[in-house]
Formats: C-alpha cells, structure tokens, sequence
C-alpha cells in the first residue's frame, strides 16, 4: 500500500507479431495509452527510466502514444474518476479492491490478452485469484508483501537489546539462536519503554490510524493476538467480528503504550507517516510491507544498513500472522482492446512480466542500478510470477545487486510462506476505515477511551453498512 515504484525494466523483441493492431485514439492517428504508474515530477531517476522505456517502446511500437498520467489510487476518488472515464488506461490498485472494481465494470476483462502473451498460467496462484472472477481474470500483479517490523537496529544497540559481532555488524540471536529482537507485543512494549528512557523526544513504535492504513495495520495485530477472523462466514451469510475479545486485547495493548507514553502521540499518521518518523529518528520501530523499506532511506537518507526486517510479534505467544497482500495493476473499463494490448506491452518495458529474454535482462539490471544510484536497499523481493525461468533469472539478478547484509532480514524471509495471510475478504478498505475511527479514539484521548464500546461501534456499522449488502 502507498508505495514508490521502483523496480526492474523489461522488453519484448519482436512482440509486435503477437498482436495486430486496429483503431486510433489521439488526433495523431496514434493509439494513446495512458500510464497511471507514471513518477511524481520531483523523482527525476525515476522519470528518466520511464521516458528511456517509452523511447524503446514506440520505436518498436509506432503505433502507440504513451501518455503520463500519474494516479495514486484511492477507494475514495475512484467513482468519480471511472463515472467520469477519467481513469488512465493501466494504474495501480491494492489487492483488496479488484473484487469491488470488477463488479462495478470500472476495470477491464483481459483473459485474452494475457492468454495470448502466454502470462494467465504463469501468475502467482493467490495474486491470480485475488484479480479474477467467474474464471475471467482484470488485472495483472506487480509484486506481492508481507507485513513485517521495521527495527531501526543502531537504537536497538545502543540500548542492549541487541548486539554487535567482532566485524561491527549487528547480531540479532544469542548463542542458542533465539532471537535477541522482540518477538512479542510484551517485548515490543519493553523496548518501547526502553527507547522512551534512552532518548528525548523519542518514541518506542509509531501506530498508524489514518487513510485507512491503521486499520490495514491493525487487523494484522489482531490475528497475533489470536482473533481467528474479523469476518466470519457461516451458513450462506457474513458476520463482522471486529470486536472480538483477542481484537478488543490489541486495540486495549495500543491504549497502554499511548496511556504510557511509548507510542508517537498523533492521532492522524498514515502511511507516509511511518517511514518520516523512523527516517527522522522520532521512533525505534514500526509496523510496514516488505515491499516500502527503502522508503526511511530515499526520503530521510536512513542508513540502510542499520535496518532489519523481522517477522510480525505475536500477542498471545501462540498466534503468528503476516498480513499478505501486493499491487495488481488494472485496465480502466472503457478501454479500448487497442489500448489494453498496448498497456499490457508497455509493462513488459517496465519489467512487469515473466518474461526472461535478454532485453528484459538487460532492463532489470537497468532497474537495480537505478535502485543503486538512489542508494536504495535491494533486498530479496516476494514474486509475482512463478514460471521456473523467470524465478531463476530474478534471483540470480537479485543475489548480484543485493546491497544489505541478508542475515538482518532472513528471519521474515524464512517464515513468511508459513505465516502469509490474505486480508479479510469483503469490503476491506470499509473495514479499515472503521478500524481507523476506533484507533483515532484511543490514540487520542488513551484515558478515556473504552475499547470494548469503541469495536463494538465498528462491528454494528460494519454490518449494518456493509455486509448485510452481501
């Protein structure tokens, strides 16, 4: 969710045989395809790979017109702009709205396009599902994530929770192996209060509770805490589960840190706001995707190699979950077949396909040195494609640009097939947008707030709102 793209480049030789071209878009004759991925301005790296792989692909592609048109998805402007047709021919979404956006015909059908490049049975099983409906499939991944802890590891050193090798680097296990990082709500509240004693004007984590990201963090903390599902379906029907007893234990855990000063005392943190505090050295911890970790270093200049990256804690010792979701990119509904073939070649340009030639080759390693010239972390990334070619190429490419010690982020790595957890299946951004009312609550008046009243509020209306509609 709310992440910067960065990241690999591919090309197709030749690809122009796969399909023959109709139609006409701009007054040029050309078919205009418009990018919704396209960087912020203030990126110029970024915009200079994308204008390299436009260049590349209308020479191969004359036909085409590729067209910058920057869209940050949002489930709360998306009706005006697909009611408008408004929409950029391919932009990015989250994995939980494809469902949503299909059944208001504001995304295309493209089975048969992706049928025809040879990519529908090369998706990843789970991402594939999470784009597909009645058998036809709407969007196309990008990458997928885990959600995982962030630990900035110089302040964990310096207040012994963890320590340091002869060489200098970090050691996050003892000598039985066991980890020395917090593995617990329990132990993340100790560091907290740790941090809190060590530093001034310093916070232990920062909880998220705005734009719908706390209750997307939230949610995660309470299956840890051992909540079985905050969407319960039985019988033929859906029933909201927001106040279950273990999600009243996290949200009640949240009130303790911010009654006990641990946490960062704002009551309107969103995404961008995780990576500002632990970039800006306000916090020691924070809860993220795997896929946003360079964010603390290309916006705040973070020392990459004081980052680790460890499984979620777990809150009843038992329970262990690591939220999983991704990026799909999607096609807008009134979108010609022209533009959509040309939008589906367009991310063969940008490396977004399975596809391993040695053009695409070549683009990836593009993408890397990019990522290497904002002196950005390459770690291991979660695939979006699982053909045995493509897997192969991306990890040796991977292994050649990798510039973090991997030991710091092994542990989720290692874990995360085991403890991978799709989000809650129907109307999720509704849902955390509940979450986040009570989350403000809390975060804002700690002593008052009563957790149990506050769930309950969102349980009633989240069934009353949402799921009764199902």
């Amino acid at each position: 969710m709310r992440k910067l793209l960065c990241a690999a480049a591919a090309t197709l030789i030749g690809a122009a045989s796969l399909f023959s071209f109709a139609g006409c878009g701009k007054g040029n004759g050309k078919i205009r395809v418009s990018i919704g991925m396209w960087p912020d301005s203030s990126l110029k790296q970024d915009i200079a790979m994308f204008e390299q792989w436009e260049k590349q692909f209308e020479e191969q592609y004359p036909q085409y017109d590729i067209v910058g048109d920057k869209y940050d998805y949002s489930a709360d402007t998306i009706a005006a702009k697909a009611t408008a047709k408004q929409l950029p021919t391919v932009f990015q979404t989250y994995f939980t709205e494809p469902q949503k956006l299909i059944e208001r015909k504001w995304i295309a059908d493209i089975t048969d396009e992706i049928t025809e490049l040879g990519w529908l049975d090369n998706m990843d099983a789970d991402m594939r599902e999470a784009v597909s409906k009645d058998g036809r499939c709407y969007g196309v991944p990008r990458d997928g994530y885990g959600m995982g802890m962030f630990l900035n590891l110089a302040m964990l050193y310096d207040v012994g929770v963890i320590e340091k090798n002869e060489d200098g680097s970090y050691k996050l296990h003892d000598e039985g192996g066991e980890p020395l990082y917090p593995t617990t709500f329990d132990e993340v509240r100790e560091v907290s209060e740790l941090i809190v004693e060590s530093y001034e004007n310093t916070y232990g984590l920062v909880v998220l509770s705005a734009n719908m990201n706390g209750g997307w963090q939230f949610s995660n903390m309470a299956w840890n805490f051992g909540c079985e599902a905050l969407q319960v379906e039985a019988g033929g029907k859906v029933t909201a589960n927001l106040n279950d007893p273990a999600a009243v234990k996290a949200l009640e855990w949240i009130q303790e840190m911010a009654n006990n000063g641990l946490i960062y005392p704002d009551a309107s943190l969103s995404y961008s706001d995780w990576y500002a505090k632990i970039g800006s050295g306000n916090v020691a911890m924070a809860f993220c995707g795997s896929d946003a970790l360079m964010l603390p270093v290309t916006n705040f200049n973070f020392n990459k190699d004081d980052i680790a990256f460890v499984p979620m804690p777990t809150g009843d010792g038992v329970s262990r979950r690591s939220l999983y979701g991704g990026t799909p990119y999607v096609f807008a509904g009134n979108a010609t077949k022209e533009q959509i073939k040309g939008a589906l070649l367009f991310l063969k340009y940008m490396g977004r396909s399975p596809e391993t030639d040695e053009i695409s080759v070549n683009a990836i390693e593009l993408g890397h040195k990019t990522a290497q010239a904002k002196a950005m972390p390459i770690i291991q990334t979660i695939k979006p494609w699982v053909n045995e070619d493509y897997l192969a190429k991306t990890q040796e490419l991977e292994e050649r640009y990798i510039n973090v010690n991997t030991y710091y982020y092994q542990d989720f790595f290692d874990t995360i097939e085991e403890f991978k957890r799709a989000e809650e299946p129907y109307y999720c951004q509704d849902m955390y947008k509940l979450l986040d009312n009570a989350l403000q609550n809390v975060i804002s008046n700690p002593g008052l707030a009563n957790c149990k009243s506050l769930l309950d509020t969102a349980n009633s209306q989240f069934q009353t709102n949402y799921l009764n509609k199902l």
